[in-house]
């Protein structure tokens, strides 16, 4: 397949530059009154408008496939489930137990933060209003009126209104029946999501080499209005994810030893030099030599667990999801003045937790994943576009914990896991 290839850190490097050159030009621009900047400002919206609009085009299509390629082939992949069920049960456990201990502190620490009447109109300047209750819903329906909803009366109405929940649910529920379709059925309609998947890569890789310049536009109006408290906001984000990720490592620090029975100053060494490897490579993938090396020679983990669970964690689980999402979704909460109500929240994370385990081979791939979920929560993408844009910080952190928890798994179904089970997965990595 011929595409573009983005040049190495094309995205963090070129969208980090485009946001401190608009946000200086902005605050330039607010303290000197320069009417030129202001206009410049003017005639840039409409191009920052419509790289969000591009952004919106893929939501559905990319939503509904990823959801049918995950389900329908599930039976291709279940025996690599079934040797790593015990991983994977000890991810969620720690991804569940982080998110409720978040969805509890994040709030009031979000709360600390003043947004002032610049910032807020600065931000809503830059909303294009998504659309994320139906005509179907009735709000005045209660609980039942809701649950109703979750499957749409009409499909068309549902898609065209951007109306994520229910359009989860019907994908869902096509999928499912899908993988209950013998393999001669099954295997064209997969085929044809696949190549649609294929071609979506194609746009996402288009509409992110103009990301740079899209950042900058966005950054730029709203520094213009802002100037130094969009600044402000942004820091304290920052500073916020990355506190709340080191909080989160030292938690793991906690509980493996309780539950994996190892002393800490044991597992510590065992973790410290693929650790060392994740804050200077932001890649957990890049840390597998060395956390396998760490759990088989400075743990003594059986060789079967490690040659198992090692790669399938560094490739599918991102304990960092605990922080980054009920972080994300309470800041942009507060920023733009949107109430969160309960039930859409939990409705949030019964598709994010799943969605956590996706992670398409395209630059800021998760990104795209988790965008419709945001957009369900009517969370405007300009604000998810401008929080991705200033984690190149928190990425350091993300990475440490993220390979900070796959030692911990390994350490953990090591344990647990009875001697036959190890030796037979053993005996499929000889």
């Amino acid at each position: 397949m011929n595409t573009i290839k983005l040049p190495k850190n094309y995205l963090l490097v070129g969208s980090l530059g485009a946001m401190l050159v608009g946000l200086t030009a902005g605050v330039v621009a607010q303290q000197g009154d320069f009417k030129f900047l202001f206009s410049l400002s003017s005639f840039l919206e409409p191009i920052g408008a419509l790289w969000i609009n591009s952004l919106r085009m893929l939501v559905l299509p990319l939503l509904i496939s990823y959801i049918i390629m995950a389900v329908a082939s599930f039976s291709e992949v279940k025996s690599t489930f079934r040797v790593g069920g015990g991983a994977i049960f000890a991810h969620l456990i720690y991804l569940c137990m982080g998110i409720a201990v978040m969805l509890i502190i994040v709030p009031p620490l979000v709360a600390q933060f003043e947004i002032t009447p610049a910032i807020r109109e600065a931000l809503q300047s830059q909303n294009i209003q998504t659309p994320t209750v139906s005509s179907d819903a009735d709000p005045s329906a209660g609980l039942g009126g809701i649950i109703s909803h979750i499957i749409p009366s009409n499909i068309f109405r549902a898609a065209a209104n951007e109306d994520i929940l229910p359009i989860f649910a019907a994908t869902l529920l096509f999928a499912l029946a899908l993988s209950r379709v013998s393999e001669t059925h099954r295997k064209p309609i997969l085929d044809l999501f696949k190549a649609v998947i294929e071609t979506l890569h194609v746009l996402i890789r288009w509409i992110l080499l103009a990301m740079p310049y899209a950042v900058f536009i966005l950054v730029f109006s709203m520094a213009t209005r802002a100037g130094l408290d969009l600044f402000a906001a942004l820091a304290y984000f920052v500073i916020l994810f990355c506190g709340l990720l080191i909080i989160l490592t030292l938690f793991l620090y906690i509980v493996t030893p309780i539950l994996g029975g190892v002393s800490i100053s044991r597992f510590a060494r065992a973790a410290a030099p693929a650790q060392v490897m994740a804050v200077g490579t932001r890649s957990s993938m890049v840390c597998l030599p060395a956390l396998i090396e760490g759990a088989r020679d400075r743990l003594g983990l059986p060789p079967g667990v490690v040659g198992i669970v090692m790669p399938l964690s560094v490739s599918m689980f991102k304990i960092n999801k605990a922080v980054s999402g009920p972080l994300q979704i309470f800041f942009l909460s507060h920023l733009y003045g949107i109430p969160l109500e309960p039930l859409a929240i939990a409705a949030f994370f019964m598709a994010y937790i799943p969605t956590s385990f996706s992670s398409p081979g395209i630059p800021s791939g998760g990104f795209f994943v988790s965008l419709p979920l945001y957009i369900a929560l009517g969370l405007p993408i300009e604000g998810v576009v401008l929080l991705r844009t200033v984690d190149a910080i928190p990425d350091i952190f993300k990475t440490l914990a993220n390979v900070t928890e796959d030692m911990s798994v390994a350490t953990l179904v090591s344990r647990f896991s009875p001697e036959s089970a190890i030796a037979a997965t053993s005996s499929v990595v000889q």
